[in-house]
């Protein structure tokens, strides 16, 4: 128990760094509240409607609020078989507040969780960096606030939704399996079933890339029957017996899995998608049709309009293969290729979200700050310096951007 809350303990190089992202956390956070936080105050079923009129951030969707103002499973229990009831602690506490205050907290209490979340994600990141790649703290901290700039991480770490969940989530995972590589040690099965029933519970998409981590750092001892039963196959099932039951049980019948795997692209082209969704605006938001959503305006393929971001695109894409080239000797590396490899697969063989591809960014794109740091690690001290150069004005121009476009996003007047 002690290891386990040790982890999440502050080290002294950690505080200034997290400190000044928390505060922007904050910042950002305090915008999306206050904008809604008239809504939420004296709530009832026309303020509801005023805020889904209201609530446009791409294809994310706002369930979290009414889960805690109204506990249901109003989630796809099929991709999300746990989460409504990982937010019912926090329903309670939101019905006592309620009473207390006279207040509806929702938004309040799921800005704490995510703002936590966010927090520790950068934590965890920023180790991985440091001590399993082994690159200096500056370049650790460059890239980690690069990662956390990326459009579809900012976002998603601000919207009710559950990427922000499983950011987290995987992130640990990854970092407790670098710190076994580095440790010569293995995934226990008490620790796997927890970290994979914790993760497919949010998304069942990404019980698989925990199964890919585990089996990345185990190696044969995955395969043994004492292992993988307890640690996949019996979790697995429970969960989709659990999601098919819950589904079914709202009468909502049909084949889930042919509903959730839908090829929807919508005829554009996968090289379109790939430039200006998948590598594009899972990075850089598009000025036009600003965090519109695929389902209602928002055409599937939108061009940047300055040629400079697609430039920025080309760099990172470079820089990205060039680092996971340099570390595919390293077992953290095969890491990064297989998940990338298997959201390849999923999105663009199985089609699975193909058309809003970008707002599952947190699902994947950290793996291109970590492949970065391979080249801190391995690469002339002249040549890191160079690197760095470029991803210092890289991630200060997203940030930029970004706060810009953000602010004026969520300042802009409700329409009642």
């Amino acid at each position: 128990m002690m290891k386990a809350i040790r982890i999440f303990q502050l080290k002294a190089d950690e505080r200034i760094p997290s400190l000044l992202f928390l505060l922007l956390i904050i910042f950002f956070h305090s915008l999306i509240i206050s904008k809604f936080f008239v809504l939420f105050a004296d709530y009832d079923a026309h303020n509801w409607d005023v805020f889904m009129n209201n609530f446009h951030m791409s294809g994310f969707d706002p369930i979290t609020y009414s889960v805690l103002t109204d506990w249901h499973q109003g989630y796809d229990v099929i991709r999300h078989p746990l989460l409504a009831w990982m937010m019912y602690p926090l329903y309670v506490f939101n019905r006592l507040l309620w009473w207390i205050t006279g207040v509806n907290c929702c938004q309040l209490l799921i800005g704490v969780l995510l703002i936590v979340l966010s927090c520790y994600s950068y934590i965890f990141l920023y180790r991985i960096l440091v001590e399993q790649i082994g690159i200096k703290r500056i370049f650790a901290i460059t890239l980690t606030y690069f990662f956390f700039g990326c459009a579809y991480i900012l976002v998603a770490i601000l919207v009710p939704d559950h990427f922000a969940i499983s950011l987290f989530l995987l992130l640990l995972t990854l970092y407790r399996s670098g710190r076994k590589i580095k440790q010569q040690t293995s995934f226990g099965v008490v620790e796997a079933a927890i970290l994979f029933v914790l993760t497919a519970g949010v998304t069942l998409s990404n019980g698989i890339i925990v199964a890919f981590i585990v089996l990345i750092t185990n190696g044969k001892s995955t395969f043994s029957p004492r292992f993988w039963i307890p640690v996949f196959l019996l979790p697995t099932f429970l969960l989709m017996i659990t999601g098919l039951s819950l589904k079914y049980g709202l009468g909502e019948w049909g084949n889930p899995v042919q509903q959730q795997m839908k090829d929807v692209y919508q005829y554009a082209s996968y090289t379109d998608i790939v430039v200006e969704n998948f590598l594009g605006e899972s990075i850089q938001l598009h000025r036009q049709y600003l965090l519109g959503d695929v389902l209602v305006r928002r055409p599937v393929i939108v061009r940047y309009s300055w040629m400079l971001q697609y430039v920025v695109e080309a760099i990172l894409c470079m820089l990205f293969v060039w680092g996971l080239w340099l570390g595919r000797k390293q077992r953290c590396g095969w890491i990064l290729s297989v998940i990338l490899l298997y959201t390849t697969i999923l999105h663009f063989v199985l089609g699975f979200g193909l058309n809003e591809v970008y707002i599952m960014a947190c699902h994947w794109v950290y793996v291109i700050p970590l492949g970065i740091g391979y080249l801190y690690r391995y690469l002339p001290s002249r040549v890191q310096w160079t690197i760095f150069g470029f991803m210092l004005v890289i991630t200060l121009y997203l940030w930029l951007y970004h706060g810009y476009l953000l602010y004026h996003y969520l300042t802009w007047p409700l329409r009642f």
